[in-house]
């Protein structure tokens, strides 16, 4: 027993010793314990974090001026009614809404599930409007997830990781998560098709494919924008096949046209067939196969085709009457201007029909974070100036830059309705997970290179959290003096409506204060931007507020504060016309 001991003893030190001597042999920085998590554990907690920013700051935002109709319309889904409700004559803000989706439902789906619930706390839970806010918050939490995954399946885990970052501390993708709207359905089922498109172009199973084609009947629930994906995302696929279906044009053109063709023909008719059959679902079936003849269409493109090619007036369509409906209000209301307001820019006011070239560029270079911009640029120069890097364009990138291009292009110089950054949206989660490129090889940055990627990272989550809990009216540092926000742009990109709880409060506390007085007045003054700039109303009516003082302050940085004398309206007065 005792021998047997000392053997053991014996046997422990040499192994101790042994361990000892290769412990010594290791570089002195790799003694260090190292604390590595997961990229799946770091992508959970800045989902959580994510998810927190955007309950916190919703908590006191009023409904915003679209919500209330989306919701609505949401529930009259549920209870199997898809008309759009109102008039198209009506003067008196019920006129009917074309924008109205049918995705919404997903909104309204807790409200629908308290009916079936006895009177209590989760009954009163399920009914509130916070909760249908919570469902836009968590659909926004899966497309954060999409981009970490697809970014990391092209370019790895701590690109994924930065992609991620780009998006859950962009501001505006924040203010607009957590709304009953449609902006983020659409930007969510956007990256998805795109995605999916993606899968079944480096994989063609049924499975892939089917995949692709539900994201695009899915799509075309959330915007009429979405309309487009079929045909860009078919012709991404088609540029990522162009290597090959070129080489075998080489070799025998009219066999490789045969078999591509049919190929691209079946796929252009598989996604229509789907992206049919989810519009019809999501509306109901309601009036399917009514007659082309039977529409009175508003728009002078529908109605335009109507009346020129009457052989297709007996035509039954196959989409549901309230689908054709609003794509038809939607187009007549941006051919007329109405409904939208004025469009304004950089203290410019046009009328609502006409728009500014270039509008989302502007607005993006003022509300998109600045780190932001940096990242994004250095992103799209490392990409055209490497060579390497363009080698995965036809295999992955086309997946990414087609669309990104293709709504750049058309939001600044075909898209007239220019009211907020919120309708460019659609493309920014494939700019982000295109920005995880930027990272590709990490772990061969020198340690400036890092350092500065680090602070860009630390500044861009400084800024977007300085604005808490106000995110729709965000403004970046280009901007220093956030008072001044209005005489650049305004409509959704300050004021949706959000703060008017803030308003109430305020004017609750200041009874003295005058709220949007049209002709020169001293005292406490506060201005809704959209009314001082014209959006709404005539703008003449605030111009000699507008033009002759400056804000104090604001309200949420959605109002403006003005303090003016007596001694000023008296000198305004008697140097000017705007007294008489």
């Amino acid at each position: 027993m005792f021998s047997a001991t000392i053997n053991f003893t014996n046997y422990i030190g040499r192994r101790f010793s042994a361990a000892k001597e290769n412990i010594m042999k290791i570089n002195p920085d790799q003694r260090r314990p190292r604390f590595n998590f997961p990229p799946n554990f770091i992508a959970f907690l800045l989902l959580c974090v994510f998810f927190i920013i955007s309950f916190l700051s919703v908590l006191g935002q009023s409904p915003t001026y679209d919500e209330a109709r989306n919701y609505n319309y949401g529930k009259g889904i549920l209870n199997g009614d898809a008309n759009r409700p109102g008039d198209i004559s009506a003067l008196d803000g019920t006129r009917i809404d074309g924008s109205m989706m049918a995705i919404s439902a997903v909104n309204a789906l807790p409200y629908k599930i308290s009916s079936f619930l006895p009177e209590g706390m989760l009954r009163s839970i399920l009914e509130s409007s916070m909760t249908a806010r919570l469902v836009s918050i968590l659909f926004s939490v899966l497309v954060a997830l999409l981009i970490f995954r697809w970014s990391g399946q092209l370019y790895g885990s701590i690109p994924a990781i930065f992609s991620l970052l780009l998006y859950i501390f962009d501001p505006n993708i924040i203010a607009h998560s957590q709304l009953v709207t449609t902006d983020m359905y659409a930007w969510g089922t956007t990256l998805l098709v795109f995605f999916w498109s993606w899968k079944f172009a480096k994989e063609r199973s049924w499975q892939n494919g089917l995949l692709w084609a539900i994201a695009l009947g899915v799509s075309a629930l959330a915007k009429y924008t979405t309309v487009i994906l079929l045909p860009l995302s078919l012709l991404a696929i088609i540029i990522h096949d162009s290597p090959a279906w070129t080489k075998a044009c080489k070799e025998s053109t009219a066999s490789a046209i045969k078999k591509y063709s049919g190929k691209y023909f079946s796929y252009l008719v598989g996604g229509i067939f789907v992206s049919i059959l989810f519009i019809n679902i999501g509306f109901l079936f309601n009036k399917t196969f009514m007659r082309f003849g039977e529409y009175h269409f508003y728009s002078h493109l529908l109605s335009g085709i109507q009346s020129s090619m009457p052989v297709l007036n007996n035509i039954p369509v196959p989409l549901p009457f309230p689908y054709l409906e609003g794509f038809d209000l939607t187009y007549y209301y941006g051919e007329e201007g109405l409904a939208f307001g004025n469009t304004y820019l950089l203290g410019t006011l046009h009328d609502g029909r006409q728009g500014f070239p270039g509008y989302y560029l502007i607005a993006s270079f003022f509300k998109v974070p600045i780190a932001t911009q940096i990242l994004v640029l250095a992103a799209f120069y490392l990409y055209l100036s490497n060579r390497d890097r363009r080698q995965r364009f036809f295999s992955d990138d086309i997946f990414l830059l087609l669309p990104i291009l293709f709504f750049t292009i058309y939001f600044n110089f075909l898209f007239s309705i220019n009211i907020g950054i919120r309708y460019s949206l659609v493309f920014f989660p494939l700019l982000y997970v295109f920005c995880g490129s930027l990272f590709f090889g990490w772990q061969e940055f020198s340690r400036f290179q890092k350092t500065v990627i680090v602070l860009l990272i630390g500044y861009l989550a400084i800024s977007t959290l300085s604005y808490f809990p106000t995110y729709i009216p965000y403004f970046n540092e280009f901007l220093f003096d956030k008072r001044q926000a209005y005489k650049i742009l305004a409509d959704s990109n300050i004021d949706y409506g959000q703060s008017e709880g803030a308003l109430n409060a305020y004017l609750e506390s200041h009874p003295h204060a005058i709220y949007n007085p049209t002709s020169p007045t001293s005292g406490l003054i506060v201005a809704g931007v959209n009314d001082l700039v014209g959006v709404f109303g005539k703008p003449e009516q605030y111009a000699w507020l507008r033009e002759n003082f400056e804000p104090n302050d604001t309200i949420a940085h959605t109002y403006l504060i003005y303090n003016i004398s007596a001694e000023q309206i008296t000198a305004l007065c008697s140097t000017s016309d705007y007294c008489k």
